[in-house]
């Protein structure tokens, strides 16, 4: 917006989608709530989708419930997986009352106006769903930072604490993150914790199997027996933290094939354990995402590179997700060139920097596993450390601008 003076002003008003296939029910809105909020109309019930999929700036959907492509309660439940913190009203006539309960039952429906509305009414309705919509958000935002937060410090303690078991999860979260970024997933900050806690169940296993598994050395039947049950150890740690299920669930369903997910997918009415994830949801995508970063990283541990790991995952044909592959693959570097990597000495380090080889003490004994990003915390730790041992020196790392700057 500009304003007299031709100067870019911020339209404070609260964004609404309406949806009408009538035109002149779309100009009366505006019209009406041109006061109060910011109103974009579109005329079907697949155009204000995809509207909403490509913005997420609408605190509030209003639709019509009688339209020929797509009826108002379909467009709503539609819009509730699409933009779920989109707050969602219905305007319907008499005649429709049936439909609209049965919107408000199924959870799609904020509130529920009856036509003719008068413009009290509605822009008090609307007043109250920004309101919701705010609320929603807040929570969010809270559930999103605290909740990334507090993984993220357990997960530095315990790569601190046990440097071997922990390591794996430091490198497949970097992989992890390649794929955020080439895809940009709904919710990614939910898949990055599932990659950092996807290790936690090596906590049952004995200290030489997660020697083998950090060095990428083959495993006895019985150690890989072991080993494939990691997700389900790892998903029971998590069974009693609040907020984790669509984590714990991405942990669990690792186990499953790209093409079992696309074949048995189901309707996203509710996930259920070792069901396959419906392909396309967040849960999905993640599972897809810690089944590849796992196995890349488990080739690229044996020292095959990373571009020649992908070729080996690409031949298993239906077992990845090959979007995935072929963005990894896009992003790695020529088998011919080496990362950039700096030699300093312990004292040197700084927070941002990957370690790029394990650090050990005098005695072999693991202390930092590679790929681990370097913090605040393990720089005080490694001061501690040369008080009482001696630390192998020079410490390989990779610079932040190198590594592409993850964390």
């Amino acid at each position: 917006m500009s304003d007299v003076a031709g100067r870019t002003t911020v339209d404070k008003r609260p964004r609404v989608l309406c949806v009408d296939d009538e035109a002149a029910v779309l100009d009366s809105l505006r019209r009406q709530l041109y006061a109060e909020f910011a109103v974009v109309g579109v005329e079907s019930g697949p155009e204000a989708l995809a509207l909403l999929q490509k913005d997420p700036s609408f605190a509030v959907l209003v639709t019509d419930m009688r339209m020929p492509v797509m009826d108002g309660a379909t467009v709503l439940a539609r819009a509730k997986a699409v933009r779920p913190g989109t707050v969602r009203v219905l305007l319907t006539g008499h005649a429709d009352m049936d439909d609209a309960i049965a919107a408000v039952n199924d959870g799609n429906v904020f509130r529920f106006l009856v036509k003719p509305c008068p413009r009290p009414v509605l822009v008090d309705a609307l007043t109250a769903a920004v309101e919701q919509h705010g609320m929603i958000e807040a929570e969010r935002e809270l559930v999103e930072h605290t909740l990334r937060g507090s993984v993220a410090a357990l997960f530095e303690v315990l790569s601190l604490a046990n440097p071997t078991a922990f390591a794996r999860a430091a490198r497949i979260r970097a992989i992890v993150l390649e794929m955020i970024e080439a895809t940009r997933p709904e919710q990614a900050w939910r898949i990055e914790i599932a990659a950092m806690l996807s290790q936690i169940g090596t906590v049952v296993l004995a200290p030489e199997t997660v020697s083998k598994l950090n060095v990428g050395l083959p495993l006895t039947p019985q150690e890989q027996s072991q080993v494939d049950l990691l997700p389900r150890h790892a998903e029971s740690l998590l069974a009693s933290i609040p907020r984790l299920e669509d984590v714990r669930n991405m942990i669990h369903d690792q186990t499953v094939a790209y093409s079992q997910q696309v074949r048995q997918a189901h309707p996203a009415a509710g996930h259920v354990l070792g069901a396959a994830p419906q392909a396309g949801t967040n849960v999905a995508t993640g599972a897809q995402m810690l089944r590849t970063a796992v196995d890349l990283e488990a080739l690229e541990a044996s020292g095959i590179h990373r571009r020649v790991a992908i070729g080996v995952l690409e031949r298993r044909r239906g077992s990845y997700d090959p979007d995935l592959l072929a963005a990894l693959l896009e992003r790695a570097e020529p088998e011919t060139s080496e990362p950039d990597v700096l030699q300093l000495l312990s004292r040197e380090l700084e927070a941002g920097m990957t370690v790029a080889r394990d650090v050990t003490d005098s005695a072999g004994r693991l202390l930092v596993g590679r790929g681990y990003q370097v913090t605040e915390s393990l720089i005080e730790r490694v001061r501690n450390w040369r008080e009482t041992t001696v630390v192998s020196e020079p410490i390989y790392v990779i610079i932040p601008s190198v590594a592409g700057g993850h964390g």
